[in-house]
């Protein structure tokens, strides 16, 4: 299966799923033009199922109406379910009954098609920051994540998590702690480790996963 070559600055990621191949390659454009990796695209159900489980992308781009029997609404109901991440719905129907059924999946951003650059930027800050924001208000007492885990993070594994879950890019991070973004890489590989995590998504999940447990 082919797959988008992420030609972004960024290392934030993003899964296009949509069914028309020409509305797939100007949004994948775009999104890399804005600084950001594209995973994809994916026309289909099955393709966009792959790919979150195979990628875990840091956000989502949903086309509603695949030409299927599954539509955009379903894959949003996969994420819901099983991944935890933002999606924004992308759309030419604004009709009322899809505007109640794309509400109820609570996306962090709808967009209109013709879509434009500026458009998909607001987009996509709106949702990070939203998405980060809940995060970040619950990222409290990681004392006791520590204790969940094997090897318990150092001080600066912490600082790096809080900064990592605040939605700073690497470059970012290196800039917050002094620090050399090869020392970020270094660190982040440490800290995936321990969290038994393969990348940035997953270690947000983790931590989510973690709150969750820790509310029940």
């Amino acid at each position: 299966m082919p797959l988008a070559k992420a030609t972004g600055t960024s290392d934030f990621y993003c899964l296009v799923v949509e069914d028309d191949p020409l509305v797939a390659d100007d949004l994948t454009l775009c999104i890399q033009d804005l600084g950001y990796q594209v995973i994809g695209p994916a026309n289909d159900f099955a393709t966009a199922r792959q790919l979150l489980e195979e990628r875990l992308p840091d956000l989502v781009f949903l086309d509603i109406d695949l030409g299927g029997k599954e539509t955009g609404i379903d894959v949003a109901t996969l994420i819901n379910r099983e991944y935890k991440i933002p999606f924004i719905f992308l759309t030419a129907f604004s009709d009322q009954q899809t505007l109640q059924e794309v509400k109820a999946q609570f996306p962090a951003g709808f967009v209109l098609k013709p879509f434009d650059e500026n458009r998909l930027r607001a987009a996509i800050q709106i949702a990070f920051h939203n998405y980060y924001s809940i995060i970040r208000f619950h990222l409290t007492g990681l004392d006791r994540l520590n204790k969940a885990l094997v090897e318990p993070l150092t001080r600066r594994e912490t600082e790096l998590l809080q900064l990592l879950c605040s939605g700073k890019s690497n470059q970012e991070l290196a800039n917050a702690l002094f620090v050399s973004i090869n020392t970020v890489k270094t660190h982040l590989k440490n800290l995936y480790l321990k969290l038994d995590v393969g990348n940035r998504a997953e270690a947000i999940i983790r931590v989510q996963h973690w709150m969750k447990d820790r509310d029940m």
